[in-house]
């Protein structure tokens, strides 16, 4: 397995940094305290606004997909108990119905040029 090492150039970035804060410790304690009181602050509140802004508005999305969900699954309950109760019930004879073909509801026909002809050699 091939191991990745680290480019030169981040390793000076990151020991800089680490120089930085050093150096900030010592010299201003402060200083040091007001910019990690203000990351904090930042961090804060964008926190805040991922959760009352961004995540309010995807939970009313998802909201919308449940409620569909849930209409869907009622629908296919309801199917479901007409054929319990039609199985159910004593068969009268050997005379057989040939069922009736039923539409989908949730699927819509797109109009188009449904009388031309496609040229399949162009293909």
């Amino acid at each position: 397995m091939f191991r990745r090492t680290m480019h030169p150039l981040i390793g000076i970035v990151l020991f800089l940094g680490a120089f930085g804060i050093v150096y900030t410790l010592f010299e201003e304690p402060g200083v040091l305290f007001r910019r990690i009181l203000f990351i904090g602050l930042l961090i804060v509140l964008l926190y805040a606004f991922y959760h009352f802004v961004y995540q309010r508005r995807m939970n009313k999305e998802r909201a919308a997909y449940l409620k569909a969900v849930q209409q869907s699954k009622k629908l296919y309950v309801e199917r479901d108990r007409k054929t319990l109760a039609k199985a159910s019930q004593p068969k009268k004879g050997t005379h057989h119905r040939l069922p009736k073909k039923r539409s989908t509801t949730h699927l819509t026909v797109i109009e188009g040029k449904k009388g031309k002809k496609k040229n399949r050699a162009s293909f």
